[in-house]
Parts: structure tokens; C-alpha cells; sequence
């Protein structure tokens, strides 16, 4: 009897993936586009160039085709002609690889929504569009400029929304809170799915004893690694730091970001911790390659989460905490809503968003109880041991058996 994977084998579809971000750093679409690969179908992936030298990410079945534009953290304007730019590069190379491939799926990857009208001609030849909503638009304008629902802006983006959801064939989001947000901006209830994020468990592979890997001496090293926006709160863990000097011997804020050129919000920070004079705790690098960041996690002793709450920010998971929790990290975390419902209270060390003394005190306390670093990242690693991507993928998977009936083992 053949097995599922076999089985897709025998009848691979050809997949066109959407991002405007990069390929080799960007965990969501990665995991998704080589599952696809490792179950024999053909991926073509179409990206944002990369902001540093690295190594190319090679791997059969999956080809990945950068535009001639990376990616920077820019601001009103700057942001929306970004996104034209990307907009009319992504129309024309999806149409011309449309015309050479006939794909049978064109999957579009959200910010912005408006990418997937760079499937009309596949679309119009009827050819399947997933929209994947990871960011509901509107709520993440209003979180950014800290606008009301409202607000003309949010009225146009939520319009805009509506227009994508109506164009695609299917929407794909990733928790409870947005799929129900969609369906009351309008969306039909069965043209949306939730495929939760997951960490990917071939890199960040869970094992219990990840959690007495980190580091017995040495430094005392908090980590910051993702996006740096305000709404983030890299601030709160600057302003934390003049508390942890004069308790923590050689204690260090280790911040990676998600994009080289992160914007006006990191060199605010910078600017703080420098009039602070703590800028020598700081140890900024460049962003990491997925691969290398398991090791970046080993090598730390606390994670930070420490995201102010908004209408986005405290319904919006992020990737970063499941990763941190596979690799033992014990995490001090802002009290966000999908946090607690996740992770429960026994999980995490959580403070209050914004307060640079709680945030310092407890990351003290854990400091001076490596016990209690121990029993939370325990318990975080039972709790996300719920949360597989291999279920999610199933989830995925029956999407594609809904949308091309012809396609075996879904």
C-alpha cells in the first residue's frame, strides 16, 4: 500500500508562492514551500532579493526567483511605493512564469493583500488563488499609526481587504480571532481556513535537553530577534537595561532583526541606549539565517516577547515564541491574549507591556533562579508540543484536496 507521501509523488501539482519578503529568512513560507517539495510537488517561489550575502538555498523541487528589490522598513510613503514597485516586478514575473508553467496553484502571501491581482492571468484561465492573510491589513495600520476602525485610512484598507478576500479563491489565516474578524468584514465563512503557525520542527527540533543547553557562565545573554517597530518594544528592553547593570554582572541585549535596514524605530533605540549609556550591553547584529538561529537560541539565556498590546499585537502570533520554546529558551513575554491562550500563565515569566522596571525585575528574578528558568521552559515545551506543524500542514493539505480534486494524497 503506498503511503500518503508516495502517493502525492505519483501526482504532483506545480505551486507559484508569492512574498514579498526573503525567501531564505522568512520561516513561514520556507516550511510550507518545502513540505510541498518533500511530497515530489514543483515550487516556484517569487521573492524579495536578499539584503545581505548568504549562502543559496538549494533544494530540489523548489525554485526561488528574487526581484530586482529587497526589503527596508520604511514608513508611510516610502512603505506604499515599496509595495507598488514590488507590485508591478511580482505582476510580471508571475505572468511570464504563468505562461511558461501553466501552474496549477498560485499561492499569494500577505503584506500587502494586493498581490494577489498578480495572479489575473492565472486567475482568469481558472487557476486557484490562496490568499494568506498572516497580518489582517487594517489592524495592523491602525496598531502602526494608532488610527480608530473609523478612521478614512482603515475604512479604505478594510475595502481593499474585502476586494483581495472577493478576488481569491480561498483565504488562509492563522488563528480563531482573525478568520472571525474576515468573516465579519464580509468574507463568505467557507472560503476562509486557519492553518496555525508552527515552528519547523527540522530546524528547531524539540528536545528536553535544549533546556540545559544554554549557557552556565559567561555573559548573561537576553535575546531580541525579529522585527524592530515600536509597537515590538525593543524600547522597553533598552530602558530595562541601566535596572540590569547594576544587578547583572556582564549582562548583554543580543538584537537581531528580521530585515538589515530595519528603520527609524532601531535607530531610536540606539539613540536611547546611547543617552542612557548602555549602549555597550547592546550587541546588534546582522539578521540571522534560519539555520544559524537555533544555534543564536542555544546560546542565550532568556527570550524577550516584549510587544505592547494593541488591536493587532495582542491577537497576532508570532513565529519567534514556538521557535524560542523548542530550543528550551525560558521567555519573558508582554501579557498578549494569544500568549496566555497558548501557553497558559505556567509557561511564561509575564509582565506588564511597557514597564521597564517589571521587565527588569523579572528578568532578574529569573537570573537569580536558574530552577525557575528551567520549570518555565519545561513547561513551554509541553504546551507546544500541541501546536505541530505536521498537523497544520495536514490542514493545508485539505485545502488542496477542496480546491484541486484530481490532487492525491490530501
Amino acid at each position: 500500500m503506498q503511503t500518503e507521501r508516495e502517493s502525492s509523488k505519483d501526482n504532483p501539482i506545480s505551486v507559484c508562492m508569492l512574498t514579498h519578503s526573503i525567501y531564505s529568512r522568512d520561516t513561514r513560507i520556507r516550511r510550507l514551500a518545502e513540505y510541498l517539495a518533500a511530497d515530489g510537488h514543483r515550487v516556484d517561489v517569487i521573492c524579495l532579493a536578499p539584503d545581505t550575502p548568504e549562502d543559496p538555498v538549494d533544494l530540489t523541487n523548489v525554485r526561488v526567483f528574487p526581484l530586482p528589490v529587497s526589503r527596508r522598513r520604511r514608513e508611510r510613503l516610502g512603505l506604499i511605493f515599496e509595495w507598488i514597485v514590488t507590485f508591478v516586478l511580482m505582476f510580471l514575473s508571475t505572468t511570464r512564469l504563468d505562461l511558461k508553467n501553466r501552474y496549477d496553484l498560485i499561492h499569494v502571501h500577505n503584506m500587502p493583500d494586493f498581490l494577489v491581482f498578480c495572479a489575473m492571468l492565472p486567475r482568469l484561465r481558472g487557476c486557484p488563488v490562496i490568499l494568506n492573510i498572516h497580518d489582517v491589513t487594517p489592524q495592523v495600520a491602525r496598531s502602526k499609526l494608532g488610527l480608530s476602525s473609523d478612521h478614512p485610512l482603515i475604512r479604505v484598507l478594510t475595502a481593499i481587504e474585502r476586494i483581495c478576500i472577493k478576488f481569491s479563491t480561498y483565504v488562509i489565516t492563522e488563528t480563531r480571532v482573525a478568520a472571525k474578524s474576515l468573516i465579519e468584514e464580509g468574507a463568505p465563512p467557507d472560503k476562509v481556513g486557519i492553518v496555525m503557525n508552527a515552528a519547523d520542527a527540522r530546524v528547531f527540533e524539540p528536545d528536553e535537553k535544549n533546556v540545559d543547553r544554554h549557557p552556565q557562565s559567561g555573559p548573561f545573554t537576553i535575546l531580541f530577534v525579529g522585527t524592530v517597530a515600536r509597537r515590538y518594544g525593543l524600547e522597553t528592553c533598552v530602558r530595562a537595561l541601566p535596572y540590569l547593570e547594576q544587578a547583572i554582572p556582564d549582562v548583554r541585549l543580543r538584537v537581531i532583526p528580521k530585515v538589515k535596514h530595519e528603520g527609524v524605530a532601531l535607530d531610536e533605540c540606539l539613540a536611547l541606549a546611547d543617552s542612557m549609556g548602555v549602549s555597550d550591553l547592546i550587541e546588534l547584529s546582522d539578521p540571522v539565517p534560519l539555520e544559524h538561529m537555533p544555534a543564536v537560541m542555544i546560546n542565550s539565556n532568556i527570550g524577550l516577547y516584549p510587544a505592547l498590546v494593541d488591536c493587532h499585537m495582542d491577537v497576532s502570533p508570532s513565529l519567534k515564541i514556538p521557535e524560542m520554546v523548542n530550543m528550551g529558551l525560558p521567555i519573558v513575554a508582554s501579557r498578549l491574549s494569544w500568549l496566555v491562550e497558548l501557553y497558559g500563565e505556567d509557561s511564561i515569566a509575564f509582565v506588564p507591556a511597557g514597564d521597564a522596571k517589571a521587565l527588569a525585575d523579572r528578568i532578574l528574578e529569573l537570573y537569580q533562579s536558574p530552577g525557575e528558568r528551567t520549570r518555565l521552559a519545561r513547561n513551554a515545551m509541553k504546551r507546544g508540543a500541541a501546536l505541530s506543524w505536521e498537523e497544520q500542514y495536514g490542514a493545508y493539505k485539505e485545502v488542496l484536496g477542496t480546491l484541486l480534486p484530481g490532487m492525491k494524497g490530501s
